[in-house]
């Protein structure tokens, strides 16, 4: 199947500010690929995660924990 036909994978993710320790959530699309993550434990081992970037809209503290995902 061409790539043109496949859907994004769409996940979201649960974050807690290290700072203000909120709690906020993500919506994600993956994009359709050979290396592209298919469920939540793939995405999870794969370096997608680290290439999204975080900003707290309260406080904007760059760092954040992800306590879950969704698919």
């Amino acid at each position: 199947m061409g790539y043109a036909l496949m859907k994004y994978k769409t996940f979201t993710l649960f974050l807690r500010c290290e700072n203000c320790l909120r709690e906020t959530s993500r919506v994600v699309e993956i994009p359709p690929g050979d290396d592209s993550p298919r469920d939540v434990d793939e995405l999870l081992e794969s370096g997608f995660l680290a290439q999204i970037p975080f900003s707290c809209g309260p406080c904007g503290n760059p760092i954040a924990q992800l306590i879950g995902v969704k698919e």
